[in-house]
Order: structure tokens, then sequence, then C-alpha cells
């Protein structure tokens, strides 16, 4: 005999599974990956105030602190916020040797990011 939702055999036949649920899960939520990638980019633009890391214009942009090309991944740990010209003048550069040849260097700016990097690798 085949079970389909609903139909649980017991001893004397059939019952009914709601009847044999005795837990349920609280606070599980299906999300798609649509969901999911908005969210990820919502959280990351509100932790830096919605600022570029680098120049602290408004972010428009997710900047790969370790480039894809160079083996980055798109993983919150290697994004950033940026505004769309840090993130192409940037490009496929080392992050750190990019930031301090521009005018807009920061040491705080700099510094946050390399928390934000420590933070999220090791968190």
């Amino acid at each position: 005999m085949s079970v389909f939702a609903g139909d649980v055999p017991a001893c004397g036949g059939i019952i009914d599974a709601v009847e044999m649920i005795d837990h349920y899960i609280d606070g599980a939520e299906l999300v798609t990956k649509r969901d999911s990638k908005a969210r990820l980019r919502r959280g990351i633009f509100e932790a830096w105030g919605n600022g570029c890391a680098y120049c602290g214009c408004p972010a428009d942009t997710l900047d790969h602190v370790r480039p894809l090309a160079c083996g980055g991944l798109t993983v919150r740990e290697n994004l950033i916020p940026a505004c769309s010209s840090c993130n192409l003048a940037k490009s496929d550069n080392d992050w750190i040797n990019w930031f301090r040849g521009q005018v807009f260097w920061d040491h705080h700016r700099e510094t946050q990011v390399a928390v934000w990097l420590k933070d999220h690798l090791n968190g």
C-alpha cells in the first residue's frame, strides 16, 4: 500500500497524519534565491550606512574585495558597498593597494574595510 499525504498506516487501518504530529518548526522560512540575494545586498548596504566603503559617496553597487577574476566569491565576507566610480576604477586590483593610491584615501575607512573583512572571515 502506498502512503500519501494525510494517509498514515496504523495497526487497524489508516489515521490522519495530523493526529501524529506533536511538534513543529517555528521560525523557519522558505526564502527564494532572489529574496535571499536582496536581503544579503540590503544587509551589507545598511551595515555601511548606504555609503561607499572607499570614498563615502552614496553606494549603488557591491564590490568584490577579492575580485572574481582573482578567485573571489560572491559571499558577504567578500562584499562591500561601493559607488559605481570606485567599483569601476578598482576593477580587479588589490583593494588596499588601489585604495591607498586614491586622493580620497582615509585611514579610518581603510580600517573599517579591514575590520569588516576580518570580522566576517573569522565570524
